[in-house]
């Protein structure tokens, strides 16, 4: 009980220490704060050089996680109701992104973009967080459907309903919380990615991770602590939907 104590502190800490530091007045970071007030937020709503890379990270974010969700449902539904060969092949090289080195991916995928002329494109982009969210979503969707009966559905189609209605009632109703949960990993993990991102964008196309770490790179601005608090309440937003969601089902 003790260690686990520990390790609550050492991850809640932190971050009661920036959202404390987000309503900090002072120009520079640091602890405990000289002055306090909204100067952080002001400063994040008002400067058009946080807020284009925010709104490119939501709307690129949203973009992949969506489609992603749609191409690996379809995927393990291929996987799991069907009879196709090569399955574990397939799923192998679906998890192929999750295994494979984050910087080497960078570098290959660097000189593949370049040929292609795809640096710093938005649809290039798209591209990659899709590729690399689709692990996520093939495990999670993945292990719910099998823990679904298929008799659900026969059952179903014994009684009189028809295949599209069985399926929509039974199989995705009983996989929409595993749908809503990958596509909040997914969504997540394309707003947060940075590494493969700082190597295929550009001047043109900067995310807001990437921006965050060029800012850091020069001298870390405060705003950041905003940035972080915001981001921090809408994942927890994120995770009571869906608790709620799943309660529902």
């Amino acid at each position: 009980e003790g260690l686990l104590a520990l390790v609550v502190i050492f991850m809640v800490v932190p971050t009661v220490i920036v959202v404390l530091l987000s309503f900090s007045g002072d120009k520079f970071i640091r602890f405990p704060p000289q002055s306090w007030g909204p100067r952080q937020y002001e400063t994040l709503f008002g400067s058009d050089e946080w807020l284009a890379p925010l709104w490119r990270s939501l709307g690129l974010g949203f973009s992949s996680a969506l489609l992603a969700v749609i191409i690996g449902f379809s995927a393990v539904m291929a996987l799991y109701r069907t009879a196709a060969p090569g399955k574990e092949l397939l799923q192998f090289l679906g998890l192929g992104p999750l295994l494979a080195p984050s910087v080497a991916y960078a570098v290959a995928l660097y000189s593949l973009f370049a040929d292609l002329r795809l640096l710093g494109s938005f649809f290039g982009l798209l591209m990659v967080h899709i590729t690399m969210a689709l692990p996520f979503v093939l495990l999670i969707i993945g292990a719910a459907i099998s823990r679904v009966p298929r008799e659900l559905e026969l059952a179903a189609l014994s009684l009189g309903a028809s295949r599209t209605r069985a399926w929509r009632d039974i199989t995705l109703r009983l996989l929409m919380p595993a749908l809503v949960a990958s596509f909040i990993f997914a969504f997540i993990g394309s707003f947060d990615e940075a590494i493969v991102t700082s190597f295929l964008a550009s001047i043109g196309f900067v995310t807001l991770p990437v921006e965050i770490f060029s800012s850091v790179r020069f001298g870390v601005d405060p705003v950041i602590t905003a940035i972080a608090t915001l981001l921090t309440l809408a994942t927890a937003l994120l995770m009571v939907i869906y608790g709620m969601m799943r309660r529902r089902t």
